[in-house]
């Protein structure tokens, strides 16, 4: 039993160091595509104050000028666009990391934990197996993983091919029929504007920035309200007892709490309504989510061999019992709605 404690505390940290060393090399290469940023910002500028004249000046530029200016300034905003992605990408990749690295601190402190409390009192414990624990994250991270990658196949990169497309019908119309090109752009600079407010959505929901600026209250009431906004679902959210902020892993934890449990509303219940109720006290905190939806056999769902019925509830229940040792329960009946809740000790 000791040697394989030891044996997952060697692994764990190993982890820990390979994941401190991405770390490392992410933030070289942020700093690095920041500064490309800036640079190809300050063109940028250059680009649109040189614009703004030949727009106040017309006729005292050639036609092959004008079309060699759109095309560098469309390559200019292009390169821009992509540079600003790839750091957001990468800062999404830093908190990511960051977050695997608290569960995996998480993990370590529980085993060491474990390997100062006597036999006696452990056999007196319920039985939590590590590797399960850390089987259940992983599965968790992959499916996570997995969801992102299809929703960027079909959101993000599919609209940018879309406006490759509508580039070089703009292309061709800069040589034919000028009038055509200038309303071609306009609407590629809509639709550029709309993949732009698209995308920004979806880095909303992988990380919202404001959960680390504003706090857990304002993330969630925008997050619920563009989620019933998109889905169709009326939520309501109620809050009680939640004056102050929460540490930061607190406040990470209990949205992809909410976040996984909406998503599930979502995909299953096919419901109208849905109340969050987050209610908090000295010593602990309390999470709801009530649905009016189809509802499902709880105890059918939770015993199913396969584990693919429950992947939702194993998130759930890694995010409350194992992140933030809490507990979590859930009560449903068919046609009357699901009610999820979690009770996590105040930090």
């Amino acid at each position: 039993m000791a040697a394989d404690k030891d044996a997952l505390l060697k692994e764990l940290r190993d982890q820990q160091d390979r994941i401190r060393r991405q770390m490392t090399e992410l933030d070289a290469l942020v700093r690095q595509n920041q500064a490309e940023v800036d640079k190809m910002s300050q063109r940028e500028m250059s680009v649109s104050s040189r614009r703004r004249d030949m727009e106040v000046n017309f006729e005292r530029y050639e036609k092959v000028d004008i079309k060699n200016f759109y095309t560098s300034a469309q390559e200019v905003q292009t390169r821009v666009q992509m540079m600003r992605s790839q750091v957001e990408q990468l800062q999404t990749k830093q908190q990511v990391l960051r977050e695997q690295q608290d569960t995996l601190q998480k993990l370590i402190q529980s085993l060491d934990e474990v390997s100062v409390v006597a036999e006696t009192t452990i056999s007196n414990l319920p039985h939590v197996d590590p590797q399960e624990q850390i089987a259940a994250i992983i599965q968790a991270q992959e499916k996570e993983r997995l969801r992102i990658s299809l929703q960027m196949h079909d959101g993000p990169a599919q609209s940018m091919s879309n406006l490759v497309l509508r580039a070089e019908i703009c292309e061709r119309f800069l040589d034919h029929d000028t009038n055509q090109a200038r309303s071609e752009m306009a609407s590629l600079k809509t639709a550029i504007n709309t993949v732009l407010q698209d995308t920004r959505r979806f880095i909303f929901d992988l990380r919202p920035m404001t959960l680390d600026d504003l706090g857990l209250l304002p993330t969630l009431k925008r997050y619920s309200q563009e989620f019933g906004d998109k889905n169709n679902i009326e939520i309501n959210l109620m809050v009680q007892g939640l004056e102050t902020r929460l540490p930061g892993h607190y406040e990470v934890t209990i949205f992809r709490f909410v976040q996984e449990a909406l998503n599930n509303v979502q995909r299953h219940a096919n419901a109208s309504h849905v109340r969050i109720i987050l209610e908090a006290d000295a010593s602990r905190i309390q999470i709801a989510i009530e649905d009016d939806g189809a509802g499902f056999h709880v105890a059918e769902t939770l015993n199913d061999p396969t584990g693919k019925r429950n992947m939702g509830i194993a998130s759930l229940r890694q995010q409350a019992e194992v992140l933030l040792r809490g507990q979590m329960g859930i009560e449903s009946t068919v046609g009357r709605g699901t009610r999820v809740v979690a009770v996590v000790p105040a930090p």
